[in-house]
């Protein structure tokens, strides 16, 4: 059977990428296609009179010279959250479990998962309101999801994020649930997002979300192997289509891999390969990939996204989803005046996180200053429960009083201004020559807010009247206001198994994925509406395959 790849099928979309790419200026910007890839040609290619545009596009040869060869049941690419959660998983559940890894660690990164339900939320008496939160979720994807793998997110985080829960309690740690969401009925949000809290004496090395060392840990305590600085570079296939293995590099040669349930792909997002970036998510390139905070940074390089479609897999509907947030430089803004840097109002503040990233990235510089007055604490306060989240609010528990939002933020605005992204000034004229516009033209900026707050309606971009705060009163503030992106959360179509599907939308045998290798939960934009659910998929998708594949 020939395994090459069909352009037709495999580069479902790129077409889509390379025409979107056009449309934003930077199609002679991508690199010409390789005439070469890592252990093999473009012979196939070639072959077959198709042209290429980018590298991953010519399928390598079969890897041959094999130094070594390791049996298992199940092999896991990757040891990042989602990698570390199957791989526990299974082995809890009795699985023989490897586990290959390109980085010396390990890893983890973020604040916190998101969660549908746990009994810290039961003890809080914190309600879900899942229609709400399945529709928004829905919605901020262009209706372009698997609403099948949504829902099995939906009913299975409770049991995923308490079994996640007790590996935290195990070590003497508990959890925080934030009260920092939206209220606002538009742009809901709702609770559910938690912050492990680890005692010092706990022995963890995590300096933020602690989750992937959590299951780590107990995966090799239940017996999983982990194999680092190790990179998966080819899958291996049977005459059938099967994915029986996969080849790994390493100093000591080629080591083939052979699992008899399944290989899992968990390698992360395509963010540090600027080519994938350009070709799948060209929107984050400008401005957002180069601010990029995902870490380790530059390790992700949609490995497993090339590797699962030379086998045949397809990539979920271009453009890949971006999760971009506004906190490239400061990251409390609120829901202010924002200026450009020419000091003009561009956009209605009281949106969300993604759309707020959007339209402060088509600005001059990709950046942006909010713009607010002495009456900072004030405002803040009386617009909290009308609206909030992310970057309006501080890392509040839930239940907590909202005046330790702006008590946070005054400590923290100086530390900004000491960094030299934001501005106290005694005048707006002051404040204008501080971020580099003419003050006249930030004055009748300002001028014109305050006429809007006075009258109480934003008839210029329709902000809510309650979030209509006058600039008036010195001493005036600019913040600087930028996207980062923080992942590419679009991958490799799959089924409610987590199985890679192929062209014709049926399940590789052999082959699954989850992460952010892992398509059909998110598209177009990344949705915040539950927050943290990046990691909360992790979990829940991990915890269940894992287990699944074990008992299979």
């Amino acid at each position: 059977m020939e395994k090459g790849i069909s352009r037709r099928n495999f580069l479902t979309g790129a077409a889509l990428a390379g025409a979107a790419a056009a449309s934003l200026g930077i199609a002679g910007c991508s690199p010409a296609a390789s005439t070469s890839t890592e252990g093999g040609s473009d012979a196939a290619s070639a072959e077959s009179g198709q042209s290429t545009q980018y590298s991953w596009e010519v399928k390598p040869e079969p890897i041959t010279d094999i130094a070594n060869t390791v049996d298992t049941d199940i092999l896991v690419i990757g040891a990042g959250l989602a990698g570390c959660a199957c791989a526990c998983s299974a082995a809890e559940n009795g699985g023989k479990v490897t586990v290959v890894e390109k980085t010396s660690s390990w890893n983890g990164r973020g604040g916190g998962f998101g969660a549908i339900n746990s009994r810290y939320m039961d003890e809080l008496d914190i309600k879900v309101d899942k229609v709400n939160a399945k529709q928004h979720w829905i919605a901020q994807c262009a209706s372009r999801i698997n609403e099948d793998l949504l829902v099995k997110f939906m009913n299975n985080s409770e049991e995923a994020s308490n079994w996640l829960l007790d590996k935290c309690e195990a070590i003497g740690g508990s959890a925080m649930v934030g009260a920092f969401y939206s209220h606002d009925d538009v742009y809901a949000e709702q609770p559910g997002y938690h912050m492990l809290i680890i005692p010092e004496d706990a022995g963890l090395t995590s300096t933020g979300f602690a989750g992937a060392e959590l299951c780590y840990n107990d995966a090799v305590a239940a017996g999983a192997e982990f194999v680092f600085d190790s990179p998966a570079v080819q899958l291996v296939q049977d005459d059938s289509g099967k994915v029986t293995g996969c080849i790994c590099e390493t100093a000591d040669g080629y080591v083939q891999y052979n699992a008899a349930k399944g290989v899992v792909l968990c390698t992360g997002d395509i963010s540090g390969d600027i080519e994938m970036c350009k070709a799948y998510a060209p929107i984050c390139v400008e401005y957002g990939q180069p601010r990029s905070q995902y870490t380790p940074m530059g390790v992700n390089t949609g490995d497993g996204h090339k590797m699962g479609m030379w086998a045949g897999a397809q990539l979920q509907d271009l453009p890949l989803p971006t999760m971009m947030h506004p906190q490239a430089f400061c990251w409390f803004h609120g829901p202010f005046l924002f200026v450009n840097d020419n000091g003009e109002r561009f956009m209605c503040e009281d949106t969300w996180v993604q759309g707020k990233s959007l339209a402060i990235n088509r600005q001059p510089n990709g950046q942006a200053w909010s713009i607010f007055d002495a009456n900072l604490k004030t405002d803040l306060v009386n617009g909290l429960p009308y609206g909030g989240g992310m970057f309006w609010d501080s890392f509040r528990p839930y239940g907590s009083d909202l005046e330790l939002a702006p008590e946070y933020f005054e400590t923290q605005i100086p530390t900004y201004i000491e960094a030299g992204n934001a501005y106290e000034c005694d005048t707006l004229e002051e404040l204008a020559e501080s971020i580099g516009c003419d003050p006249a033209t930030l004055q009748a900026t300002v001028d014109r807010y305050n006429e809007l707050c006075e009258k109480g309606e934003d008839t210029d971009y329709y902000k809510k009247p309650v979030f209509l705060t006058p600039v008036k009163e010195g001493p005036f503030y600019a913040l600087k206001v930028g996207p980062a992106i923080l992942s590419i959360t679009g991958g490799l179509k799959v089924n409610i198994d987590f199985q890679c599907l192929n062209a014709d939308g049926e399940p590789i045998e052999g082959l699954y994925a989850l992460g952010n290798c892992m398509g059909d939960i998110t598209a177009v934009d990344y949705p915040i509406n539950v927050a943290g659910n990046s990691h909360g998929r992790c979990i829940t998708y991990g915890y269940l395959l894992g287990r699944d594949l074990a008992q299979a």
